[in-house]
């Protein structure tokens, strides 16, 4: 039921009490939930508490006479003497693997040099065996003075003065 102006507080009365009905019926059925919860985690509690040893009771790691206890002790401290043995080990062969590691990372950039190199130097002797052979030079000839060029056999201003040749 609406509350409206026109409604009558007789009418205002019994919707409170309908809406006061409804919460009380809700507040119930939680209640209800909370009990069934409750009791859920009682058994839940009882049940672990079977399981476990009481508190107040400790349960001894080993009964025996004292020369067994010295026995299991010295068995203890040899067990504890070998662990530490294995770990420096371990930590020795990471230090070993680590600078093994270092040196091949050095290898490996060493040698990605060295083939940058020799790739390089092979493109410059395809690239010179594909070349076209230089051009035959001329074999200079001896120059005189003037700038005139002579052979092997000829005598300097020898067309001046009648014969090429020279006589003995």
């Amino acid at each position: 039921m609406n509350t409206t102006d026109n409604a009558t507080p007789a009418d205002h009365l019994r919707y409170e009490i309908a809406q006061l009905e409804k919460m009380r019926q809700q507040i119930f059925s939680d209640m209800e939930a909370l009990r069934q919860q409750e009791q859920n985690l009682r058994h839940y509690e009882a049940r672990l508490r079977g399981t476990q040893p009481p508190v107040g009771a400790t349960v001894a790691p080993f009964t025996g006479n004292a020369r067994d206890v010295d026995v299991e002790r010295e068995k203890l401290s040899r067990q504890r003497a070998l662990l530490e043995a294995e770990r420096r080990a371990l930590t020795d062969d990471r230090i070993a693997m680590r600078e093994e590691k270092t040196a091949l990372a050095q290898y490996a950039e060493a040698l990605k040099q060295r083939e940058a190199w020799v790739d390089m130097r092979e493109r410059d002797l395809k690239v010179k065996a594909f070349a076209p052979p230089p051009a035959e030079a001329k074999k200079p000839a001896s120059v005189a003075p003037f700038g005139i060029r002579l052979g092997f056999n000829e005598v300097p201003f020898a067309g001046l003065f009648g014969s090429n040749r020279r006589s003995a």
